[in-house]
């Protein structure tokens, strides 16, 4: 049996369903209530002691950390191979998923305040939500919860974090320019030439942005071979299966006056 612990709008939650139904494989939904701080509770926390979604159990094992379980998806199950073939090229797809990892925490902080704290407010008042942050395992949530909490994220930092989604899709553009991987026969260009799990890291991020209304960030003008990629991307069954899970407590990103079709 496989089973994902996930919740709807987690952008590695949805790196990880993508990668699930690019390979056909069938799973039970183990749905983790992010705000109601499920992931924190003892009995999720005895199968991910870092209290994060998602967690994949595959014959009742658990894998860890996005970015290694879609590894062990593409390994473990039959279908389409999410590797390019070349020990190369391969390397390429590690370094851009690496990249993407330690580059896009901008927009995890432009979330944050935009999104997930509104919709956390609503729920809960905010000593409930200091102890919570409190109660997270990694140090690095403690920290950009509370100040969020705090107002220390203020609109000049939030600026910042603009520049710096600008530099670094400035980096993925020029990586979609690169030589070294041209498009298919089909006109078709992604991150390592074939669709591969570097296509499937930086998807949930796009979208992300999508959401927050930064659709700005890439156009036919701006950007065009990003916008392209989308644009391609947006267009597969697998892609639109992940972003599309339902908030299933309610409310979604309307609630919070964002719109997923903007």
């Amino acid at each position: 049996m496989v089973e994902l612990y996930h919740f709807w709008s987690s952008m590695c939650s949805v790196r990880v369903r993508m990668a699930l139904g690019e390979k056909g494989v069938e799973w039970v939904s183990r749905y983790v209530d992010l705000f109601n701080f499920e992931q924190l509770q003892p009995a999720y926390l005895a199968i991910n002691p870092d209290g994060v979604v998602p967690t994949l159990r595959h014959g009742g094992v658990a894998i860890r950390d996005s970015l290694v379980i879609n590894e062990y998806i593409d390994q473990a199950f039959d279908g389409p191979s999410l590797r390019p073939a070349g020990a190369l090229a391969q390397a390429r797809m590690r370094e851009f998923n690496r990249m993407c990892d330690d580059s896009f925490a901008p927009i995890v902080k432009l979330t944050l305040v935009k999104y997930i704290l509104p919709k956390l407010r609503r729920r809960w008042g905010d000593e409930a939500l200091r102890d919570h942050a409190g109660k997270r395992p990694s140090r690095f949530l403690q920290d950009m919860h509370g100040r969020a909490l705090r107002g220390e994220i203020d609109e000049q930092e939030l600026a910042a974090c603009g520049q710096e989604i600008e530099a670094l899709l400035d980096k993925v553009d020029a990586w979609l320019a690169a030589a070294e991987f041209p498009a298919g026969a089909d006109g078709q260009r992604w991150i390592v030439g074939s669709f591969s799990l570097a296509d499937i890291c930086l998807a949930p991020y796009l979208y992300r942005l999508h959401v927050l209304g930064a659709g700005r960030y890439w156009s036919e003008t701006t950007r065009p071979r990003l916008a392209n990629w989308y644009g391609q991307l947006s267009h597969r069954p697998a892609f639109k299966a992940a972003v599309e899970w339902p908030d299933e407590t309610g409310g979604g990103y309307a609630e919070v006056g964002l719109s997923a079709a903007q």
